[in-house]
């Protein structure tokens, strides 16, 4: 065949990436050096078969997009600090925008990953209970149509091997399990949420929609593009030895 092993062209015929990010990074670079290799100019086996080529390659216009994987699990991660300033000055204001947590741990919390859909697919308003009175919140709550519907621009990271239940993957190894990163749109109702949040975090106003692209980038791809956040290095206040 033309692919390296067996094991990942039987893994790419699924239906979904995730028998072949199951297989973990030395596969996963295999099959992209191949694939590399089978479209450079030097290589012969694709540029002078004209029938292989066919039965490879189709346009972009001939194809239906689909999820790239089956998702069981979908964590949110507020990773961007001005982002998570932005809506701390929306919820509680410049002076209390934020919180302290948010220097020292990965705040993030788990978003419901049947509502996960492939872009371009229509997106209902949703419904809720809204404050009666977003300047006094004692006045209780009105059910309505979301009013601010808004959605953030992200980046979904697939992970590829996971672990053992208890057993942690510590920072060090985390390149071994990540498989590629996808652009990401979080959809938002703020005036649910504004109101639903308090104590547990979102819940109805995050979880009835996010719309990834079909498309995953490798990490590997995006290795020569390494550069540093906009924070630059964390030294105020320096990160836990773990």
């Amino acid at each position: 065949g033309l692919l390296p092993s067996d094991e990942a062209a039987a893994a790419l015929r699924g239906e979904t990436l995730n028998a072949f990010m199951g297989l973990g990074r030395p596969a996963w670079r295999a099959v992209r050096g191949r694939v590399q290799e089978l479209l450079s100019a030097d290589e012969a086996t694709l540029r002078d078969d004209a029938e292989a080529r066919e039965a490879v390659l189709a346009p972009v216009s001939a194809i239906t997009t689909h999820l790239p994987a089956h998702i069981g699990d979908y964590t949110d991660f507020y990773a961007s600090r001005e982002h998570a300033t932005n809506v701390g000055i929306m919820f509680r204001g410049k002076d209390n925008a934020l919180q302290p947590n948010w220097l020292h741990l990965p705040v993030g919390y788990h978003g419901r990953a049947s509502s996960i859909v492939n872009t371009g697919t229509p997106i209902r308003r949703p419904c809720g209970q809204l404050a009666a009175d977003a300047t006094d919140l004692t006045k209780g709550s009105v059910y309505g149509p979301c009013r601010l519907l808004d959605y953030e621009l992200e980046m979904g990271v697939f992970v590829g091997t996971g672990n053992e239940l208890g057993e942690p993957i510590e920072m060090k190894d985390a390149d071994e399990h990540i498989f590629g990163y996808t652009l990401l749109n979080d959809w938002s109702a703020r005036d649910i949420q504004k109101w639903e949040y308090v104590p547990l975090g979102p819940f109805g106003a995050k979880n009835f929609a996010s719309t990834i692209s079909p498309w995953i980038v490798t990490a590997d791809a995006l290795e020569p593009f390494h550069g540093p956040t906009s924070a630059h290095a964390q030294t105020e206040p320096v990160p836990l030895p773990y």
